[in-house]
């Protein structure tokens, strides 16, 4: 997760379903004003999430076939102006 010191993020990578469950559900926002847009962002698979029509936070997912083989998440808003 890259948070950029703004938001609460984990400072290690986090490894095994039950742990990214665990710590997606606990870092997640507790906003029920966002939407979310899936895209392609810089050639992947990702989940764009909007608040107030700008972007909040992006979820960027590689991909093994059928299987997520990691979770990168940015809500640095330093980092989201241009999220197409």
């Amino acid at each position: 997760m890259d948070a950029g010191g703004k938001r609460g993020t984990p400072l290690r990578p986090i490894h095994g379903r039950d742990r990214v469950a665990r710590t997606l559900a606990a870092t997640a926002p507790r906003r029920t004003d966002l939407d979310i847009d899936y895209r392609t962002v810089n050639g992947d698979p990702s989940a764009v999430f909007f608040a107030d029509d700008a972007p909040f936070a992006v979820m960027v997912l590689d991909l093994d076939g059928d299987h997520i083989t990691g979770i990168y998440t940015v809500t640095n808003p330093d980092k989201l102006p241009d999220a197409d």
